[in-house]
């Protein structure tokens, strides 16, 4: 098996969405790392090159549309996929940015990883 190519950042304030998320990555050949709040993934996007976000909309330290801008000043070629169970509610007006809508069945997480980081 190949070393991972490609670096996936999960962001989610609730513990079992970030742990789902894993699970549904595992096997596919990302490195995969989380935080649980969005100090953490900005943190992580200063030091780590990450191909794609997957953040929750809704979280109290900072809602995912205002971390996927922040990411993207940091990191302009990151691709994006926010989740949230509100409908439409990425704001974030780019090409690199998808929005999934909970709850979500794990082939949609896959399917958007395929879309946003083509092999």
């Amino acid at each position: 098996m190949s070393l991972p190519t490609r670096t996936v950042l999960i962001v989610d304030d609730d513990p079992q969405m970030l742990r789902l998320v894993q699970r549904i990555l595992g096997g596919r050949e990302v490195k995969v790392l989380m935080a649980p709040r969005p100090s953490e993934a900005l943190k992580i996007c200063e030091s780590e090159t990450v191909d794609l976000l997957i953040s929750d909309v809704s979280m109290p330290e900072m809602d995912g549309n205002r971390l996927a801008e922040r990411v993207l000043k940091l990191r302009p070629n990151t691709q994006v996929l926010l989740m949230s169970g509100v409908r439409e509610s990425a704001t974030v007006k780019n090409t690199q940015v998808k929005f999934l809508k909970k709850p979500f069945f794990p082939a949609d997480v896959i399917r958007a990883l395929n879309e946003l980081l083509p092999e």
